[in-house]
């Protein structure tokens, strides 16, 4: 009993698989790569674009920022200018508003010289008195429409800009035509 027994070798189907369930199993591997390798492609690539839009937003919104700058900068110029202009029209109507007024007290001190003068003459007559009816500071309405009559004259007081019957270019207008007609 002491010879070895020897079994013979069998090769039993099931130990190996198939040659068709090693080729998809492979197969799947492969797959699986390609796919993965794929969405890492494509994912680099959406990052990518990601940040060139972000890139190209950054962008225009400095440009957008710039160009706003500029604006304020003419609208600050512009409204600056026109603070200047406006106060060197204020400050010419003052002026001329200052020589007016000694014009005026100029011409109203050489009356009140002659005035008197012309009471010793007229010192028998009876001074004709107006009534005082518009009290309050204000002057009389003739006085106001004379006043108004000479600042309009002066062109320093507020200036009449209704249209004449015919324009300065000698041509008729239609507009005042059928205004006209309406009446």
């Amino acid at each position: 009993m002491s010879d070895p027994v020897l079994l013979p070798k069998f090769e039993l189907p099931g130990e190996k698989p198939h040659w068709a369930v090693r080729a998809a199993w492979i197969s799947t591997a492969v797959l699986v790569v390609a796919i993965g390798g794929l969405v890492a492609i494509l994912m680099h690539r959406h990052s990518l674009e990601v940040d060139a839009h972000v890139r190209r937003e950054e962008a225009i919104a400095r440009v957008k920022a710039e160009a706003d700058a500029k604006v304020a900068a003419a609208a600050a110029a512009a409204k600056a200018a026109k603070e200047a202009e406006l106060a060197d029209k204020h400050a010419r109507e003052a002026a001329a508003a200052a020589a007016k007024a000694a014009a005026l007290a100029a011409k109203a001190g050489e009356t009140a010289d002659t005035d008197s003068g012309g009471d010793a003459k007229v010192k028998g007559t009876k001074s004709s008195h107006r009534s005082h009816s518009g009290h309050g500071g204000k002057g009389s309405k003739s006085a106001v429409k004379a006043s108004g009559a000479a600042s309009s004259k002066d062109g320093g007081g507020v200036k009449d800009n209704s249209s004449s019957l015919k324009p300065k270019n000698g041509k008729p207008d239609p507009i005042d035509d059928m205004l006209r007609k309406m009446k």
